[in-house]
């Protein structure tokens, strides 16, 4: 079994490396040249992908804990009110109806049926 020495791995990599950097030696000038030319350009172009990159890094991100138990104990909060809203109609609805029942009449009726039976 024959194990590359360090020389070797490093001629192996200059070989696979030094390719790739002659290729892109002529783009970098490039983009420095125009960098040089168009400053302020740049700058908003910079600006702008942080912007895009910052606000994509938003949505991607999902919502923190914090925000979900406070939703969570809005929609509580709705549906506990809805409900005591409900219950207080449905009481006011049971003394309006309460109201008009004549009470007297039935306590007469009751109260001599009770009399009658101890006379």
């Amino acid at each position: 079994m024959n194990i590359p020495t360090l020389p070797d791995i490093a001629a192996d990599a200059h070989a696979i490396v030094d390719p790739v950097l002659a290729a892109c030696a002529k783009p970098a000038a490039q983009a420095e040249k125009y960098i040089r030319q168009h400053p302020g350009g740049t700058l908003l172009v910079a600006a702008g992908l942080g912007i895009v990159a910052v606000l994509l890094a938003r949505a991607l991100t999902p919502a923190p804990p914090r925000n979900r138990a406070l939703r969570l104990l809005e929609d509580i909060q709705e549906r506990l009110t809805s409900l005591g809203e409900e219950g207080a109609h449905a009481v006011g609805r049971g003394m309006d109806s309460l109201g008009e029942i004549h009470l007297d009449r039935s306590f007469d009726k009751l109260s001599r049926k009770f009399k009658s039976l101890f006379h």
